[in-house]
């Protein structure tokens, strides 16, 4: 009791003490028997008991609903003594509307059964803050997400690969999965041909065709220049042999304008199939498809060479 008169004879009686609370929304809750008192440095006393919300046993109820069962655990932590300290952030009604509160408080002393005496807290009003950090939250996600797409043909890129390739390779022995590359080929000539827009269009109409012949499930990666990755996650061999097919027959297809007759596009694929085991990692059935892709070069180009991995 004498801790707690002396905390109380510091905060409204020290003049200095009094000077910084007038600059900060600190508030005390002062229980004895047979009632209690509210105080701040902002609203006058008369205030609280017309505004039920400072009731300390309702204050909850003008939190906002989604912030509500957060904030009262740590609140109940702090009523049942597991804690003497309340932080949180939450939303709160003040003047009909929502106002994001920033609430930190601390118990000064309890009762002889444990329930807080003297509470003091202070909290401050976070709103234009939390919209500042949501802005940048969303810009931030949005730069990240220009980091990892083509912007040019609007697929993932190289970087997207290199730092998302665990989310496809569930290596439990027995989920399958497929990785393709695939390499436009004669690109270069057909560069020189039909001009650098020309080669552009290219690259645009594989792209279509490409995604014409997947899944929603499967991902189509630009990897650089011409060469592009395809993940076919849970896809049985079989699946993934005619998901090659159909990628080698439908590029076989594409006639650009500018195309003479005598042009034609084809891609050369390497495939590789199996279900990952604890042992292996994606890279390195990148790196047998990459494999396979050069082997389908070396064969005379416009093919798919496959390669089972155990």
């Amino acid at each position: 009791m004498a801790r707690k008169q002396k905390t109380l004879d510091v905060l409204f009686n020290d003049p200095l003490i009094s000077a910084a609370l007038a600059r900060v929304n600190v508030f005390v809750i002062n229980h004895y028997p047979g009632g209690r008192d509210v105080i701040s440095s902002l609203i006058p006393n008369e205030d609280f008991e017309a505004q039920p919300f400072y009731d300390p046993l309702m204050w909850l109820e003008y939190v906002h609903p989604d912030d509500r069962d957060l904030t009262r655990i740590a609140w109940d932590a702090v009523v049942q003594g597991k804690s003497d300290v309340f932080e949180g952030e939450y939303r709160f009604l003040i003047d009909g509307e929502y106002r994001w509160i920033a609430n930190k408080g601390t118990v000064i002393s309890r009762t002889e059964d444990g329930q807080p005496e003297l509470y003091i807290g202070a909290d401050r009003d976070i709103t234009e803050e939390r919209r500042l950090r949501d802005l940048l939250e969303e810009e931030t996600e949005r730069l990240a997400h220009l980091v990892i797409k083509d912007d040019f043909l609007n697929i993932p890129n190289r970087r997207y690969l290199e730092t998302k390739q665990a989310q496809f390779f569930i290596a439990d022995g027995g989920t399958p999965i497929a990785v393709l590359v695939l390499d436009i080929d004669n690109f270069k000539q057909l560069n020189t041909h039909l001009t650098h827009h020309g080669g552009d269009e290219v690259l645009q109409a594989l792209v279509s065709k490409v995604q014409a012949c997947i899944r929603p499930t499967d991902t189509l990666i630009r990897y650089g220049g011409d060469e592009f990755v395809l993940i076919l996650p849970n896809a049985v061999a079989d699946c993934a042999q005619a998901t090659a097919q159909r990628i080698l027959d439908g590029v076989r297809e594409i006639h650009l304008p500018a195309m003479s007759d005598d042009m034609s596009i084809s891609v050369s694929i390497g495939l590789v199939h199996g279900s990952p085991t604890v042992t292996q990692d994606f890279w390195a059935y990148f790196e047998e498809a990459d494999t396979q892709l050069l082997l389908a070069k070396k064969l005379g180009k416009a093919q798919i060479q496959r390669k089972l991995l155990g």
